[in-house]
């Protein structure tokens, strides 16, 4: 099935059900809270080594802290741009009528277990699979290995 592609601005009928969807499938608390750029503030990561080199000698806690801290502040400042893309995207890939049957099953009981059971099952096999995942990774870095040890010399 392809997208509705609606280039016209929705109707606030249509913006109410936009925000009842984002609500029910668990984009706005994303939007709300920043939190799908959590992982640029891990330890380890660019933002944390800012942290670490600004702040000099800090604990681990820091390390997570500082960097979730300044990034989270600058997102506020751009969080409504998130907003509107999420909103307008919706608006883009849905028909008012589609979007009202879709809003009324991720709101039911039924929508909700389908929300938290896809959610389980990415756990669930994401926890069943770290010793697969470790494994695959060491056979693509054998590959690796392998290909750089037989590759001629430039």
């Amino acid at each position: 099935m392809s997208s509705a592609m609606v280039e016209e601005p929705p109707s606030p009928a249509k913006l109410a059900l936009i925000r009842r969807f984002l609500i029910a499938n668990g984009t706005q608390s994303d939007i709300d809270t920043g939190n799908f750029l959590q992982r640029f503030a891990l330890p380890g990561s660019p933002l944390s080594m800012v942290a670490a080199d600004a702040s000099g000698d800090i604990t681990f806690r820091q390390s997570w802290d500082l960097p979730l801290k300044a990034l989270m502040a600058a997102y506020d400042k751009h969080r409504h741009t998130w907003q509107d893309e999420y909103e307008t995207h919706v608006n883009w890939e849905f028909e008012e009528e589609e979007l009202s049957l879709i809003v009324a099953f991720l709101e039911s009981a039924v929508g909700q277990h389908f929300l938290e059971g896809r959610w389980r099952m990415g756990a669930y096999v994401g926890s069943n699979t770290e010793d697969l995942v470790e494994q695959v990774l060491a056979d693509a870095e054998a590959v690796l290995r392998e290909g750089v040890a037989h590759r001629p010399a430039q």
